[in-house]
This record gives C-alpha cells, structure tokens and sequence, in this order.
C-alpha cells in the first residue's frame, strides 16, 4: 500500500485514489476483525492516515466533503477508542516491567498484568458485540464523501500551503505543552506531530530527500509522546481502582515508576521536537516550495525529452513499441 499522493496528477484523482484504499483496508479489517485487537488497532491506524489526508485538502476542498469524512471517521474511531486505552495500558505495564522490574516487585507486576489483561478482555468483548458493526456504518459514510470532494483548479502548491500550516500548529502546540507539561496538551501536541509525519509521506514527491529523514524523526517523536500519553491512562486507571491492589505502597510504587518514565520520555520528546520544529513556519514553507519547484522542473525536462525522442519511424510504431520502451527506461 502506497500511502503517497502523486502530485503531477489532478487532485480529483489521487486524493480519493489514496483515501480510499486507506478506508477499504480499514473495511476489510474491521469486518474480521472480531476478537483480534491487532486487525482493531491497524483499522484505526488507516483512519488516522485518511483524516490526515482530509486536513491536508480541506482548505481547497469548495464543498464540505472532507470536513463530513472527517467527522464521521472522528466518531469511528471514538466506537473503538475504550478498546485501544484497554490494549495501550497492558502495554505501557509492561514497559514499566521491563524498566523497573526486579526480584522484590516481580510480585506487584505481575498482580498488575492480571488485572489489565482480565480488564482489557472484557472491554474488547464489549467493543467487538457493540461497537464495530456501528464503525463500519460510520466508514462506509466516510468513503462515500470522497467521491464528492470538489478541488476546482486547486494544485499541488496548495497542498504545500496546508502542509506548512499543520507544521506551525505542531510548532505552536510543543511550545505550549513544553511549557505546562500537562497530559492534555501533550496529547494535543502528539495529534499535531502524527498529522505533520503523516502529510509529510504524502508530499514526499515534492521532496523525496528530506521527507524520508523528517517522516522518521516524527515518527519516534509520535512514539515517545503516544508512550507518556499511555502511561498516563494507565496512571488513572491504577488511581481509579485503589482497591484492586494488595497494598497503599503498591500504588504508590507503580505511580513513582510512571513518573520516573515519563520524565524520561519528556525529556527525550523535547530534545526530538526542538529538531522537527526547529524551523520558523515562513521558512519552512519556503524551502518545501522551493523542493517542488526543483522537481517539477525536472519532471518538465524528462518529459520533454521523451517528446523530442519519441518514435520516428513512418508509419510510427504506435504505444508500447520498442523505441518508446528504451527511452522510458533510458529517461
């Protein structure tokens, strides 16, 4: 799957070409879903992929097809929301595990990892007899709009113009939640970094050098921040049932650990995001449309090569003849 947008075609055609496949994947997983986590897990990574998509053509987008798509994918997700924070807390335990993990708290730990997977089955089970069937409708929906985007003569530049902007809102939001340090803003912050990672893929055609390095770096920006964010859904899940734990001090132990990782993981998304972010919003629209310019220049003169070679044989052999497949592959 090429989660990618050719940007010498029309908008009208690789916009949906790539969404939808997005949405027939997350389809298709969901309708097998059933008790399998991982399928729910990557159904909910394709809506994440699409509505990124969404974000980057709503601004030229003349109708409210996106913005409709958009929400509807919003609330699928939400169906399968208590689902994933049940899976990430069994995770980010045993992330604790395998950090803080010793002889004297083998025992905490493992009382820890019954509970959430006992927890994590019974909320799956609900999500899979309730939820599913109703994400699928509201996907379905959600497919349905793309055939009514409207782009006009929007091109290419305005996506780079969509692009910069959800980098200053990323920009903007590190500040803020290096400043509070808060949970909320932290997450906010994370949304904004996996929207600019996931548009970056999309136009690395207009800059296939950096996109592939600055894709990477928000990537393991996005993991740190999604890990922090996860450790504290488990802290409220271990605060909102004391009484399932042996002891006061057990509690307070794991919640010490969490605090310990988190200041690790903060200090690790600060050092990442002053990289990713480290660019003034004006600047960084300027290179990125001074890339493009480079490669549709290129483009231009391959393709004016190819018309100047093209077969001169009389009568002409006509497409697929030998002559025109050694000048595409020459070119």
């Amino acid at each position: 799957m090429n989660y990618r947008l050719n940007l010498f075609d029309p908008l009208s055609q690789s916009v949906p070409a790539v969404g939808c496949e997005q949405l027939d994947a997350a389809l298709e997983r969901l309708m097998t879903a059933d008790h399998d986590e991982t399928a729910i897990h990557a159904a909910r990574r394709h809506f994440k992929r699409t509505r990124a998509l969404l974000d980057l053509v709503k601004s030229v987008d003349k109708g409210d097809a996106a913005r409709s798509s958009q929400k509807l994918l919003s609330g699928a997700g939400k169906l399968l929301s208590a689902s994933r924070d049940a899976q990430v807390a069994v995770g980010a335990a045993e992330t604790l595990r395998e950090e803080f993990a010793d002889t004297s708290h083998e025992r905490l730990f493992s009382d820890l990892s019954s509970w959430l997977l006992a927890r994590h089955e019974h909320v799956l089970e609900r999500a899979v007899s309730e939820n599913i069937g109703k994400a699928i409708g509201e996907v379905a929906k959600a497919k349905a709009c793309l055939s009514q985007l409207d782009f006009g003569d929007a091109s290419a530049k305005d996506l780079l113009g969509a692009s910069a902007r959800t980098y200053k809102r990323g920009r903007r939001e590190m500040k803020k939640a290096l400043a509070s340090e808060h949970v909320e803003d932290l997450h906010e912050w994370r949304k904004q970094v996996q929207r600019h990672w996931r548009q970056t893929l999309l136009l690395r055609t207009a800059w296939p050098k950096e996109a592939k390095a600055r894709a990477k770096l928000a990537k393991t920006l996005s993991d740190a921040l999604g890990l922090h964010h996860d450790l504290a859904v488990l802290r409220e899940m271990i605060e909102q049932n004391r009484a399932v734990f042996r002891t006061p001090a057990d509690v307070n132990t794991l919640l010490r650990f969490i605090d310990e990782k988190q200041a690790s993981l903060l200090a690790d998304a600060k050092e990442r995001g002053e990289h990713l972010f480290a660019e003034k919003p004006k600047g960084f629209h300027a290179r990125l449309k001074a890339h493009w310019k480079s490669v549709s220049r290129t483009d231009e003169k391959r393709r004016g090569r190819r018309k100047k070679q093209k077969c001169t044989k009389k009568p002409p052999c006509g497409p697929g003849c030998k002559c025109e497949k050694k000048l595409a592959a020459r070119a």
